[in-house]
């Protein structure tokens, strides 16, 4: 059973079994994450709402006011969920694609035992993700 919990903030909750019960935007799927990420490359609350147009702008500034309000805590769910935190935290290598820049697959460790020679050559793991990964 899906539990919702109402934050502060009238249009974000927590839903557990949706998003990880990380804050989301009510009657989305959308979390307080994403529209911090945005924030922080320097996106206003309209280009963000012309991504998410089934959003309200009221939606968009109340998750602003919930990052800032929360700072550490969506900072801290920005940085577990970089790519090279990830292939950490579950053993994961990354299979970069050979013809987009950027683009890869994951692959478990045991899927990666299966991969042909030349494809475990290219793998990363997350101690020699280069750079541009992050």
């Amino acid at each position: 059973m899906e539990t919702l919990v109402k934050t502060e903030h009238p249009y974000i909750v927590r839903k557990s079994g949706v998003c990880g019960g990380l804050p989301i935007i009510d009657g989305s799927r959308i979390t307080v994450r994403l529209i911090a990420q945005f924030v922080k490359t320097g996106s206003s609350a309209e280009e963000i709402l012309a991504s998410y147009p089934y959003l309200s702008l009221a939606q968009i500034y109340d998750a602003i006011s919930y990052y800032f309000d929360h700072r550490e805590e969506i900072e801290q769910d920005i940085e577990d969920n970089k790519i090279k935190n990830i292939l950490k935290k579950y053993n994961l290598r990354l299979i970069p694609h050979d013809e987009i820049p950027g683009a890869g697959r994951i692959v478990t460790e045991k899927e990666f035992e299966l991969l042909p020679e030349e494809e475990k050559e290219k793998a990363y793991t997350w101690e020699t993700l280069p750079e541009g990964w992050e």
